[in-house]
């Protein structure tokens, strides 16, 4: 399976064009881990993913913390959110945690862990029989290289690393902390912050024969 994953878009709508068609030949999903818009609503959401429906591609999808209940509205009406919910596509089960960890901004969308953690186990519970598993969540897991903000602080999310510790997934994509870009493993977890596309960071990912490997991109 190949998957196109991009995050932090923050609304660069030009730079998905740009990149569009020939970044997804070949691929089998795209994959959105948040913030496709900076501050936007339903109707930013819409025109932001219109290439991409235009495509014709299978979508999975994660609000993030800079977004507006419109841009969650949007996707759920498209049947694309993945947020507390899990899909299986070709023995792979995708299941998604939206939002950002709480901070002292403030912004539109943030989740403690108590209010994460029943999300994340009713997505693992849909994709339970999936023999491989990928949770998208926006936030990245606590206490790794790609949770780490420019004060060298950590700032993921707790009751994601909880999950990745007890062997839940195989892989995490995620996103968030744009100075964070990276791979990390957490035992056997393979974790990837995919960094800000709004910089021209995307990436490419491949899972076959029970492994996945990270192609990553530039625009």
């Amino acid at each position: 399976m190949k998957l196109l994953c991009l995050s932090d878009i923050h609304g660069e709508g030009a730079g998905l064009r740009e990149i569009l068609p020939g970044a997804v030949e070949g691929a089998d999903a795209v994959v959105l881990a948040g913030d496709l818009t900076h501050l936007g609503g339903y109707v930013e959401a819409k025109d932001l993913l219109a290439p991409l429906f235009a495509i014709g591609i299978p979508l999975l999808a994660v609000a993030g913390n800079m977004e507006h209940e419109g841009v969650r509205r949007y996707i759920g009406e498209k049947k694309i959110d993945i947020h507390g919910r899990g899909v299986v596509m070709e023995g792979v089960g995708f299941m998604g945690l939206g939002g950002g960890t709480p901070s002292p901004f403030h912004s539109p969308w943030e989740l403690n862990d108590e209010e994460a953690r029943p999300l994340l186990a009713a997505g693992l519970a849909a994709v339970a029989d999936a023999p491989f598993k990928v949770l998208v969540s926006h936030a990245p897991p606590r206490g790794t290289k790609i949770d780490r903000i420019f004060t060298g602080a950590h700032a993921g999310s707790g009751a994601v690393r909880e999950l990745i510790d007890a062997g839940a997934v195989d892989v995490c994509l995620c996103g968030h902390i744009h100075e964070a870009a990276g791979e990390d493993r957490i035992g056997s977890t393979l974790c990837v912050n995919l960094g800000p596309f709004k910089n021209g960071r995307y990436a490419v990912v491949i899972i076959e024969n029970g492994r996945a490997r990270v192609d990553w991109r530039k625009r």
